[in-house]
């Protein structure tokens, strides 16, 4: 379904030894002893994965295509909520983890080359499951629950039978001293520049309440590494 390589979303790096004088390289005044070591994934961009295979799944070269997007725009809120859903999954599957991913060296008459950044065999099988489940739902809230429920397992009470509007709010809209204290200091504790207003431009999560009091439903690391200066998209609880 979906292509393994994303080489050009990942950030990694390597070393490289050489024995050109025992390879016959010095003779022959080229080098083909050029062996790749201690291959290492630094970073990945899941905000480029998603593009991708956002792309791969609702590709815009034909017009039946073009218009099927179209509708999807009308029905549910189009690219933007496929492109939050399809992020979502691959954070719940654990996609920027270095470890889910691997670099491939393959050889070649001048030494090894990287041959791609693929996904680990497991987690391409759940993303790839899990996007056809996403690509069969017809509505936000189908698409919303379904990933909330891929995250936590189960849907809370107030999340369970309600709709979701897409609403531009501030950061200061959300009245944080309602919420879990200590979970908002340790999140505050970690790097999120991944989340910033330049890396990060999806809705930031799941909201429920009226404007200024709003509670945080999903999305904290998100809401938190946001801009406290610039409004952001999050889906609100509609009942």
């Amino acid at each position: 379904m979906l292509k393994l390589d994303y080489t050009y979303c990942i950030d990694y790096d390597f070393d490289q030894k050489y024995d050109c004088e025992s390879s016959g390289c010095d003779v022959e005044g080229i080098c083909r002893c050029g062996t790749i070591v201690d291959q290492r994934i630094k970073n990945i961009d899941l905000s480029l994965v998603t593009d991708e295979i956002y792309d791969e799944l609702f590709p815009s070269n034909n017009k039946s295509q073009k218009r099927s997007n179209k509708l999807n725009q009308l029905f549910y809120g189009g690219e933007i909520v496929d492109k939050y859903c399809i992020h979502r999954i691959l954070s719940i599957n654990g996609a920027y983890l270095p470890n889910n991913w691997s670099i491939n060296i393959i050889s070649g008459y001048y030494g090894d080359e990287i041959g791609g950044v693929v996904m680990s065999d497991y987690m391409y099988d759940k993303v790839c499951q899990q996007l056809i489940t996403l690509q069969k739902l017809n509505t936000l809230s189908e698409k919303l629950k379904y990933t909330l429920k891929l995250e936590y397992g189960f849907l809370i009470d107030e999340i369970s039978d309600c709709d979701f509007e897409l609403v531009a709010i501030y950061k200061n809209h959300i009245d944080f001293k309602k919420l879990n204290q200590n979970h908002i200091k340790k999140i505050k504790m970690q790097d999120l520049t991944h989340y910033s207003t330049t890396n990060y431009i999806l809705p930031r999560g799941v909201v429920r309440g009226t404007i200024d009091h709003y509670s945080i439903v999903d999305g904290y690391h998100r809401i938190i590494g946001a801009s406290d200066k610039i409004p952001f998209q999050v889906f609100k609880v509609k009942k």
